[in-house]
């Protein structure tokens, strides 16, 4: 095998590895994220109920993918902003292609411990499968308490079959040291929504 072909079969096992393992999906991979049968485990409809959003809220949606869930979020804030912030540029340029440009909508390359917003700009930032691939996971917590509004809701969902997920009791624990406190839970076992309040 010729050394370019040999470079590319590197490349290609460690995307492939890394979409089985711990860490961030691979761009390469993200029509797996928009499969259908996730709305078994947690549809988009659903995600947004748990959200309580109003339709001038502003909202951040932290590691959107391919935007799985994002097309239902913008449909619910009329008169708000929906923000999708991801480390992955090629992730936002699938997630813009899916839900087009409009004054309501923005995409944003940054890694979840330390953004480019303002104290207080945001009243609800979601992470649906996100947390666990934040290295620095008290540093994001951190940084999402200081770009939340006074009472602003943080929302963290995790799901089965997440090498990187966490549990409800291992998110609470860096949650109170970032300054949070327990709103509500909703699902159960690996498949939950844990709502906290600044």
């Amino acid at each position: 095998m010729d050394k370019k072909k040999q470079s590319r079969f590197s490349r290609m096992k460690k995307i492939v590895r890394s979409f089985f393992g711990k860490g961030v999906c691979p761009y390469q991979f993200s029509f797996g994220l928009l499969n259908p049968f996730r709305r078994f485990i947690l549809s988009p409809s659903e995600l947004v109920n748990r959200l309580n959003l109003m339709s001038d809220s502003r909202i951040l949606e932290l590691g959107p993918g391919p935007g799985y869930f994002s097309r239902e979020i913008s449909n619910r804030v009329d008169n708000g902003q929906h923000i999708m912030a991801d480390i992955q540029k090629e992730m936002l340029e699938k997630v813009r292609s899916r839900l087009g440009s409009n004054n309501r909508t923005g995409f944003i390359q940054a890694n979840g411990e330390k953004m480019p917003f303002l104290d207080k700009t945001f009243d609800v930032v979601f992470l649906v499968a996100v947390l666990g691939e934040i290295p620095d996971k008290l540093m994001c917590l951190k940084e999402i308490n200081r770009i939340l509004t006074d009472n602003g809701l943080l929302s963290i969902t995790e799901q089965p079959g997440d090498p990187d997920s966490l549990t409800t009791k291992e998110i609470l624990e860096i949650a109170e040291l970032a300054g949070f406190r327990q709103r509500r839970i909703y699902g159960k076992g690996s498949n939950f929504t844990l709502n906290l309040i600044r």
